[in-house]
């Protein structure tokens, strides 16, 4: 989830919320993009997905256990169904002399 996303939910929730806006630092750094807005300082500078002291807050209520991500589940896995049908080996119908073995790959 990006972090816009994080902040915008959990500002709703009551568990976060974005800083007092503060003065531009002067002299303004050269890495510094007016042009770029974070929503949780209120003003320009860098984008809200990539701030630092944001991904940090969030840590911290992750680490607080205030916020839990959740554990995986196979009932919403987007991944496609899969059979428990196998496929056999098919040794009986290869010839000896075209098959690999990894000692011979890795050894050359």
């Amino acid at each position: 989830m990006p972090l816009s996303q994080a902040l915008r939910k959990l500002t709703k929730a009551g568990l976060l919320m974005a800083l007092t806006p503060r003065p531009l630092p002067q002299p303004v750094p050269p890495q510094f993009r007016m042009d770029l807005h974070c929503a949780y300082h209120h003003g320009p500078g860098h984008e809200t997905d990539r701030c630092t002291a944001l991904r940090h807050a969030v840590q911290d209520l992750i680490d607080q256990g205030l916020v839990h991500l959740g554990q995986p589940s196979v009932t919403t896995n987007p991944l496609p169904a899969h059979t428990t049908h196998a496929v056999s080996h098919p040794t009986d119908s290869m010839h000896p002399s075209t098959s690999l073995s990894l000692t011979s790959i890795f050894t050359c």
